[in-house]
């Protein structure tokens, strides 16, 4: 696997990153936990699953649920392996736009603080797509340029963070699932502290 910009970024960030964005991590995973209705057996996808945290989460309020966690960062997916969540979490090592997984295995895909880093967006969410049984749902939570904090904040990013790509307006968001073949159910705008403007879509597969 060729070395990846933000891959090697989250390698090095992944020892402190729980303890650094606390507030952040738990703000923005309960923002994908709220919108879900699971009946406690689904297959879940975690799309850029970080350190486990969503996982963990979810586990806690759903012990029966099968949950697949896909990271391109080693050093994350080593954190979420050292936190031993439980039998029923498997963990690869993969790229969001070509994940190594069979066509409709999962009920549900989540994919949390990722989508601004993704290369290939719409590949991304066509792998998502792919993975998704029929009328499957996809929860979409990332960062808003509607918000004026996050315009500012992507521009200084695009200068500084090589692993960085861009960020998107609700409605450009909307598009692209859309786009990917995804009807959407829910998509709104919301804020975590003054200065993380945020999105959450929850949309499921059209058949």
């Amino acid at each position: 696997m060729r070395p990846d910009p933000a891959s090697e970024e989250y390698d090095r960030l992944a020892p402190i990153y729980d303890r650094r964005w606390r507030r952040y991590i738990d703000s923005t995973l309960r923002a994908v936990a709220d919108v879900t209705a699971f009946a406690g057996d689904e297959r879940v996808l975690d799309v850029a699953c970080g350190t486990g945290e969503l996982a963990r989460s979810l586990l806690s309020r759903w012990p029966g649920l099968r949950i697949t966690g896909v990271d391109l960062s080693a050093g994350m997916l080593a954190e979420a392996q050292a936190k031993d969540i439980g039998r029923r979490v498997d963990w690869v090592r993969a790229n969001a736009d070509s994940l190594p997984l069979p066509d409709a295995a999962f009920d549900h895909v989540t994919c949390a603080n990722s989508f601004h880093y993704f290369a290939r967006p719409d590949l991304a969410l066509a792998e998502m797509r792919r993975v998704l049984r029929p009328s499957g749902r996809l929860i979409l939570v990332d960062w808003c340029d509607d918000y004026l904090a996050c315009k500012i904040c992507s521009v200084w990013l695009r200068f500084r963070d090589p692993a960085f790509k861009r960020t998107y307006s609700l409605r450009a968001c909307e598009d692209r699932l859309r786009s990917a073949g995804f009807r959407i159910v829910d998509a709104h705008r919301f804020r975590v502290g003054w200065i993380w403007g945020l999105m959450r879509l929850a949309a499921e597969r059209e058949s």
